[in-house]
């Protein structure tokens, strides 16, 4: 639906004011003061404790809106909930709007975002014409749907996340604004990864990978707070990319955190196994631990069938 062109939108914002350790907060102050400026209306609703999914949902199946554009404002894990909101409602095409105000926002970077720049975003956002359709991960899981924006992990990074979001560090390094170093704080837990199996199965095809300790499957290039980990991948394209990396020596660790972090040449490694898809099965074993867009998984044995999906966005 387009947006009326003679007056400006109206904005229902969607804030989790804890993201970043309150750093959400000032953004909220920076954007508020801009539309107050413009005399453009707009009404704050802060996600509660539960998170953003049920506040979404219950705006859009209760019409709250009123006709108002939903601009969530929080990092990753909170437009991740905002997201299944939308999709798990009667208004699963419902456009959003999104300004990056999280610790990681990796789904900003994907999308070339801009960061601490929220007058630059919300301009860009109200003079919009129509929305712009992105790419989303869909995973089912134990017979449920989930909607992801990044990426669903399983082994090493998940682990590094399971830990780091357990770290008081966490906090501490927000507040100094060293957000990447969260994960990388986790690192020693990361080499004491344990290889496992991965199964998948693309229609009829059937392929087995043994001594992995990574599976990771994205939409788009960004991990861990702006590593670019696949820089092929594209989330305005309709597929996923899973990337697995063999058990890895030390030295073999260093040797490709070089290339990914200089020019992407870690996926020509033989350690390295990359493939993009559009549907697929995916099972590992022996149990672990698992991430989707940053949240924990738990530690399980992972049973997932992968689509895609999309969802529009005011950009």
């Amino acid at each position: 639906m387009e947006k009326n062109m003679n007056k400006y939108p109206s904005f229902t914002i969607i804030i989790n004011q804890h993201a970043a350790s309150g750093r959400s907060r000032h953004s909220l102050k920076v954007v508020t003061k801009y539309l107050n400026k413009h005399n453009i209306n707009y009404r704050i609703c802060t996600t509660p404790g539960n998170g953003a999914q049920d506040l979404v949902c219950e705006l859009l199946n209760n019409q709250e809106l009123n006709d108002s554009i939903p601009l969530v404002m929080g990092g990753d894990g909170t437009l991740n909930q905002a997201i299944n909101g939308v999709k798990y409602s009667n208004y699963p095409q419902t456009a959003l709007a999104y300004i990056p105000a999280g610790s990681g926002n990796d789904f900003a970077n994907g999308l070339k975002l801009p960061q601490h720049h929220e007058i630059e975003i919300l301009q860009r956002i109200i003079t919009a014409v129509i929305p712009k359709n992105v790419n989303l991960g869909k995973a089912n899981l134990n017979g449920k749907t989930y909607f992801f924006i990044n990426n669903i992990g399983i082994g090493l990074d998940a682990k590094m996340v399971h830990f780091a979001n357990q770290s008081t560090l966490k906090t501490v390094f927000n507040h100094l604004h060293l957000s990447k170093l969260i994960y990388l704080s986790q690192i020693n837990k990361g080499l004491k990864q344990k290889p496992f199996n991965v199964d998948i199965t693309i229609g009829q095809q059937h392929l087995v990978f043994d001594q992995i300790i990574a599976c990771i499957v994205t939409n788009h290039p960004f991990i861990g707070s702006g590593v670019p980990i696949l820089p092929t991948a594209n989330p305005y394209e309709n597929n996923l990319d899973i990337i697995m990396s063999k058990q890895l020596s030390p030295l073999q660790v260093a040797n490709l955190a070089y290339k990914i972090f200089t020019n992407g040449e870690h996926l020509q490694s033989p350690l390295i196994h990359h493939y993009q898809l559009h549907r697929f099965d995916l099972q590992t074993n022996p149990q672990q631990y698992g991430q989707m867009d940053g949240e924990d998984l738990g530690k399980k044995n992972f049973n997932l069938h992968f689509s895609t999906t999309n969802q529009q966005f005011w950009l």
